[in-house]
């Protein structure tokens, strides 16, 4: 009896870097090497266990994020946060559906109902006209935007920091469009992504 709680001491001591991810995210691990691509059923899978995805990760900013709020076996609904500009940061709620066990794709969900605005120099609220001239301005930039689809090729984990890094590809109308491709950070500890914040 006293080997077996010796032996489970010492598992817990040396192992516990591996045990950092939940089992279903630890198993997409194990199954992917760099450049696999990414089922979409796993996909959302780590679109369920994550506490927040930050792309173009540097330093702990991102050029924007996703909180994935509910993902269903057709979809997902997710809040999205970027600096609008060097004053203004915002975050909106869109959709999106699931496509061939492979994409996900943008809807026509008007999402610009959703958006909030913060100011970067100390968080206060925008709203009133400020707001509402900004949903103005956001409707005009969004006037004939194409529904894209994404796709996800595994990179790499480091279960230190529980963190996966996918890259996340772009497709224009059905066409891969190389130049937008962006890695993208999944963090899985909440008080890790607590800590991200939106760089201008």
């Amino acid at each position: 009896m006293k080997t077996l709680l010796a032996a489970m001491l010492i598992t817990m001591a040396t192992g516990s870097a591996a045990l950092a991810f939940d089992a279903d995210t630890q198993a997409i691990i194990d199954r992917h090497k760099s450049g696999k691509l990414v089922a979409i059923n796993d996909v959302a899978t780590l679109m369920r266990s994550s506490a927040q995805w930050c792309y173009l990760n540097q330093d702990h900013t991102c050029a924007w994020t996703d909180i994935y709020l509910d993902v269903t076996d057709t979809g997902a609904t997710f809040e999205i946060g970027n600096a609008w500009d060097a004053d203004t940061n915002i975050v909106f709620t869109d959709q999106g559906v699931f496509e061939d066990d492979r994409y996900i794709c943008e809807t026509d969900h008007d999402w610009v109902p959703s958006v909030r605005a913060t100011r970067r120099s100390d968080g206060s609220t925008i709203d009133g006209r400020l707001l509402w001239d900004l949903k103005s301005d956001i409707y005009a930039i969004r006037a004939g935007d194409i529904q894209n689809c994404f796709d996800y090729l595994y990179l790499r984990s480091d279960p230190d920091y529980e963190q996966i890094t996918l890259l996340q590809r772009q497709y224009v109308d059905g066409v891969h469009d190389e130049t937008r491709d962006v890695e993208v950070t999944l963090h899985m500890n909440s008080e890790d992504a607590a800590g991200l914040s939106w760089r201008w």
